[in-house]
Parts: C-alpha cells; sequence; structure tokens
C-alpha cells in the first residue's frame, strides 16, 4: 500500500500581525491537496486574504507555509511565486502593458522564456480564457470581465501549481459572473478562491474554509459550511448562535 501523497499546500501554525498591532492571523493549520478547490469564506477583516499573501511570499509571517514541497521563506521566493499564481481583486493591478498579449506574456519572459515562445504561450492561454482575438487591444479598453479572464491568463501562462483569486467575481456584471464560473470549473489548477460570492462558492467550491477574527472557525463541505456559519455574504457577518461557537 502506497503512502499517502503529502499535501500540495501545508500551513503550519501561521500567525501575523500587522505593523499598527492587529493580529490578523492566529496560529493558522491548513492543508490542501492537489486537485482541490478550497473557498475560503467569512467576514471583512477575518484574515482571509492575510492568509493567501503568505502563500506565495507577499507577507512572511510566524509560522510555516510549504507549497509544493517548498518552504516559502526569502530564499525561495522566486519557486514558490512560480509555483502559486494569484490573481488579485483588482485585475488594474495586474495589468499594465501597452497591450494584453504583452501583459500575458510578461510573466513568462520574466521566468527567462524567449520572446518568440513566451508569446506563443501568451496566445495559448488568451485562447484557454476565451478571448483569442483580444493579444492586440489596449488593457484599460476591455470590459471588467475580459480584464478579469486577462489576468488569469497571465497567471496561467506561468504554469503555476496552485491558483488563488481574491474576490474574482466583484465588479463583475451577472454574465461576466457566469463566464467566470464557468472558466473557473474548466480550469484543472487547484485553486484557493477569496469570496463573498456563495454562487461562485457553490459553483466552484469542494471544500469551505471559515475564517474567524484571523482563526479557522470550521472547514468542511460548501453547503454544510454555509449552513453551519448560517452566513450571510449580503451583511458580511455570520449570523445565528451557530456562529458564536469558539474557533478551533
Amino acid at each position: 500500500m502506497q503512502p499517502p501523497s503529502p499535501p500540495l499546500v501545508q500551513v503550519r501554525q501561521l500567525s501575523y500581525t500587522y505593523a499598527d498591532g492587529t493580529l490578523a492571523l492566529d496560529n493558522i493549520n491548513f492543508d490542501m491537496s492537489a486537485g482541490e478547490t478550497v473557498v475560503l469564506l467569512g467576514a471583512n477583516g477575518s484574515g482571509k486574504t492575510t492568509f493567501v499573501l503568505h502563500l506565495n511570499g507577499l507577507l512572511l509571517g510566524q509560522g510555516h507555509v510549504t507549497v509544493g514541497g517548498v518552504v516559502v521563506r526569502k530564499e525561495t521566493l522566486t519557486e514558490v511565486r512560480r509555483r502559486v499564481g494569484v490573481v488579485f481583486q483588482n485585475s488594474d493591478e495586474q495589468l499594465f502593458m501597452s497591450s494584453v498579449l504583452e501583459d500575458v506574456a510578461f510573466g513568462p519572459q520574466n521566468l527567462g522564456i524567449p520572446p518568440s515562445q513566451a508569446y506563443a504561450v501568451a496566445q495559448q492561454m488568451l485562447e484557454r480564457v476565451g478571448l483569442p482575438d483580444a493579444g492586440h487591444k489596449v488593457p484599460y479598453h476591455l470590459s471588467s470581465g475580459e480584464k478579469k479572464r486577462v489576468a488569469i491568463a497571465g497567471v496561467l501562462a506561468m504554469q503555476p501549481d496552485v491558483l488563488i483569486l481574491d474576490e474574482p467575481t466583484v465588479y463583475l456584471d451577472p454574465p461576466g459572473q457566469r463566464t467566470l464560473i464557468g472558466l473557473l470549473r474548466e480550469l484543472p489548477q487547484p485553486k484557493i478562491i477569496v469570496t463573498h460570492d456563495m454562487v461562485l462558492a457553490r459553483a466552484v467550491g469542494t471544500r469551505a474554509v471559515f475564517f474567524s477574527k484571523g482563526r479557522i472557525a470550521g472547514e468542511g463541505k460548501v453547503a454544510s459550511v454555509i449552513e453551519e456559519f448560517q452566513w450571510d455574504a449580503s451583511d458580511d457577518q455570520p449570523i445565528g448562535p451557530s456562529a458564536c461557537a469558539p474557533p478551533v
């Protein structure tokens, strides 16, 4: 009998305090296996985004973070950021070149891939996200949904082991949200998604983790976690007595 595969992402006793003294993460333990799509739920300020920024070294707190067997620390950031692709909430933060194709090719070229090959990969990724004819366009002329898909294409061009998406459906109209959900369901990469969008969470998540006051208060199947914490994202807070249980 073969031993179980090690977790793709492993976090042990992770804590982080901001400069103003705010304890954002308090002794977080987390495992993620290949093939999972984990949705992170919880109120604003509960620690979700702070947590995912530790997975590619944008923040470095106390504790241990390992991705694909690589320990996240200053000396390994280049390798870690190749393995972990982050799509930020505001796509404009990731689009800064004069054309869409240049934007998507930027990451591969930064890894040392020759320009001709990088542009070929970029075109493939634009086709993958349903924008085969967008390469010549200026990024700021795109719709919010198109910008989000271009940002995803740019991350995919780096061939990451894990995709992290922070509030991917924010700023999108309903058709854009539906298109993005369809794309995320098709992408084979393991994903960690920070979201308040319960439609997205239910459509793509294989597991949910609920954050509260910098700790993981519960996890399990998406529907079960939403029900347990009576999560009402429109109010941005858990409601009901079950949500007041002590974190574990």
